[in-house]
């Protein structure tokens, strides 16, 4: 409940200033496309970093004693139970993210009407998220296609990431599993940079074995993002197995 009235309250906020600033600056003539494709793309910020942090709670009932009893004692099954936390930490805060949205939206509209009364409010349009292939007119559309297929994959990536490192860390899951992420990252970073010093002389060096491949003539833009959609995905669904076999063992450990 804390976390739909955080989303509510930010998304209010969010969507109205800017509306309200949009409106103050730009009277005369109102781009209302270009209104709503900005809106679309706060709220996917938003939604990325609120779908993480959700995930990040996966085993919230492990983390206090009489949750931890009452989850114990469940006569469920361990599949069941990982079921019940995965619909809610994944389809869940999706429903929930759009219905506070759509509530964030109506106080957006019924805000702006009493600031602004001479001038017509839209609801979003939220069909402007991505546009298709063959649709030219991109500055109506918060995202281009491909690259909506791509954050898509990306947030479910991420999403595992944190719910499987909610599995082993009960407290400060969302803190620690970014720590720890990041510090990964940065050590991955580092190890191929000294790699490419090491074995390339440089990153011009590197850069030109690369363009000797001709990489660019081999695979298209689109190929290359739907490759990318694919191994994040395969990587997602294994997290989430991980998470599940987590799930199981931290389960044993309780009981002890």
């Amino acid at each position: 409940m804390l976390l739909i009235l955080t989303m509510l309250g930010l998304i209010a906020l969010v969507i109205t200033l800017h509306s309200l600033n949009f409106y103050s600056n730009d009277r005369n003539a109102i781009n209302y496309s270009f209104l709503n494709s900005i809106l679309l793309m706060f709220l996917s910020f938003l939604f990325f970093g609120f779908g993480i942090w959700f995930a990040s709670t996966f085993l919230s009932p492990m983390n206090h004693k009489l949750k931890r009893l009452s989850y114990l004692i469940s006569p469920s099954s361990n599949l069941e139970k990982y079921l019940v936390r995965w619909i809610l930490t994944t389809i869940g805060f999706i429903v929930a993210f759009f219905t506070t949205m759509w509530v964030a939206d109506v106080l957006r509209v019924a805000i702006c009407s009493l600031v602004y009364p001479e001038i017509e409010m839209h609801f979003l349009d939220i069909t402007k998220l991505y546009s298709s292939k063959d649709n030219t007119n991109f500055n109506e559309y918060a995202f281009p296609s491909d690259v909506f297929i791509f954050l898509v994959s990306f947030y479910f990536l991420l999403q595992s990431v944190f719910l499987l490192g909610s599995t082993f860390w009960g407290k400060a899951s969302f803190i620690k599993t970014f720590t720890a992420g990041a510090a990964l990252s940065a050590a991955y970073v580092l190890i191929c940079r000294w790699a490419v010093l090491l074995f390339y002389g440089g990153l011009d060096g590197y850069s030109n074995v690369l363009n000797s491949f001709e990489l660019e003539q081999i695979f298209s833009r689109e190929q290359v993002i739907t490759l990318s959609a694919i191994v994040m995905y395969a990587f997602t669904i294994t997290f989430w197995i991980l998470a599940f076999f987590r799930l199981k063992d931290s389960e044993i450990i309780k009981r002890l």
